[in-house]
């Protein structure tokens, strides 16, 4: 019931395509360079979205459900219509939510070997110290030494711990969002 509640709110705040009832995300420009960053000098197809619409993809994206389809909607004036100018606005636009799922895989990539590496640490650590012999006669800087090396073993598979169950599973959410976006449907129109 409170799904059905939450879906009919958020019909209520963005549009649907009723062909496919696709979430609508849209936009109202001037012109075809709002879509970009203005202080990016590169061609069109490697320019940089604008910060602020990056911005409210992101916020948007995380407004509405991961299950359900989206479709980005750009209305420009009519006097502004460029056949080629949209076509290679569109392909600017997939290329950018590209180079994020790229930079994404790979903060996923160091995660895996920061934890292979904290994994490994820890279980050293821990060992090292269960290797230590035990004795009452052990001076005060091996007692040190061996708790030292018990809280760092754990330290270090906290650690591991928390970037797989946490930064990881962030990670993981953001590639969805942007996927559901590379994979979306882009539509301009045009208006009086």
């Amino acid at each position: 019931m409170f799904e059905e509640q939450d879906d009919y709110q958020l019909r209520y705040i963005y549009h649907t395509n009723h062909h496919n009832n696709a979430y609508l995300i849209e936009l109202n420009l001037d012109k075809y360079n709002d879509l970009f960053n203005s202080w990016d000098g590169s061609e069109l197809d490697r320019k940089e979205l604008d910060p602020e619409l990056s911005q409210f993809l992101e916020r948007a994206s995380y407004e509405l459900p991961i299950k359900e389809k989206v479709e980005l909607c750009f209305y420009l004036p009519e006097g502004k219509k460029n056949k080629k100018m949209e076509a290679d606005s569109k392909a600017t636009i997939k290329n950018n939510f590209r180079m994020n799922l790229f930079f994404i895989n790979q903060n996923l990539k160091n995660n895996n070997k920061k934890i292979a590496t904290y994994i490994l640490m820890g279980i050293l650590f821990l060992l090292t110290a269960y290797l230590i012999p035990e004795s009452k006669d052990l001076s005060l800087l091996i007692s040190l030494l061996m708790e030292g090396l018990f809280v760092g073993g754990w330290v270090f598979l906290w650690e591991a711990f928390s970037i797989f169950f946490f930064g990881s599973r962030e990670l993981k959410d953001k590639k969805k969002r942007y996927f559901r976006y590379l994979e979306s449907e882009i539509f301009f129109k045009y208006t009086d």
